[in-house]
């Protein structure tokens, strides 16, 4: 009898979570236990110093769908890179990564997987209060970005933020004002291009890791970059959000430095490192079977 295959493969990066690995771990558990379909969810470490992926390795003994990676010799340290990693060897049907802390509940997922299989992206969104398919309007997204940095400031949130959990003044100024920036200066003009809840056939997981050059958290910029050069088919969906205020690890430095890497981007671009040529030239006999839809 041929093994089913796998529809959904989750990946996680990890970089010192032994707070909250296994609340995570169960509480994925208890999704998976309840679909139809078959899972993997790969735990992919970024140098943990704390023991966490001593857990996952415990877990990953009586659960058959627990797979982890540890670093591989060389590998440069990143969120990045750990996704990067663990794209590799993802076999579902379809790739998702989202955060160990599960900011948005993995629940969420649901509202996204009916959108797959006509699109090639499916973006989470705490922006949004509909479905809406990307499309490029430079002037609009401009317009609409400055709004939401006004409204920040005068309000102390943008009007059109729609989850549960809610952002502090600055957290939001620097949301809302680092969209702007990716649509200045990328023309990437998604309601909310940072959310860390986003679905992806395989192979354009696969295509847009293969490709990367940012091991960082601007690694989420370089995808969309490759994705609108590609002109893959892009969805943005509603889901919830509350972030662990405890366990943040994204800071103010942290937005300078992703703020910084869009001119990484743009000199990427501008070398051709995202082109087809150079696409052709790294993933050989398989580029067609990678980007074909």
């Amino acid at each position: 009898m041929a093994e089913e295959e796998i529809y959904l493969t989750i990946v996680i990066s990890l970089w010192n979570e032994i707070n909250r690995i296994e609340n995570c771990i169960l509480k994925l558990n208890k999704y998976i236990d309840s679909k139809p379909f078959r899972c993997q969810v790969i735990f992919s470490d970024d140098h943990s110093s704390d023991g966490t992926i001593d857990v996952v390795k415990k877990y990953a003994k009586d659960f058959e769908h627990i797979e982890y990676l540890e670093p591989k010799p060389g590998q440069l340290k990143g969120k990045g890179a750990g996704l990067q990693h663990g794209f590799s060897a993802a076999k579902g049907k379809y790739v998702m990564f989202t955060d160990c802390d599960l900011s948005t509940p993995i629940q969420e997922l649901d509202k996204l997987l009916p959108y797959i299989e006509e699109y090639d992206i499916v973006m989470g969104s705490r922006y949004l209060d509909k479905a809406t398919p990307h499309q490029k309007s430079y002037f609009r997204a401009v317009f609409k970005g400055i709004k939401s940095v006004f409204e920040v400031i005068i309000y102390g949130h943008a009007k059109d933020y729609t989850a549960s959990g809610k952002q502090g003044r600055l957290r939001q100024f620097v949301s809302r004002g680092g969209n702007l920036a990716f649509t200045l200066l990328l023309n990437q003009s998604y309601e909310d291009q940072r959310c860390g809840f986003k679905l992806y056939k395989n192979k354009v997981a696969k295509f847009l890791s293969s490709l990367q050059t940012i091991p960082g958290w601007s690694f989420d910029t370089e995808y969309l970059a490759i994705a609108q050069k590609y002109n893959f088919r892009i969805i943005e969906v509603p889901v919830d959000w509350a972030e662990e205020k405890e366990h943040a690890k994204y800071t103010f430095k942290d937005s300078l430095k992703e703020f910084s890497q869009i001119f990484i981007v743009l000199g990427n671009t501008a070398r051709g490192l995202y082109s087809r040529r150079h696409a052709k030239k790294k993933l050989g006999n398989t580029y067609d079977e990678y980007i074909l839809n």
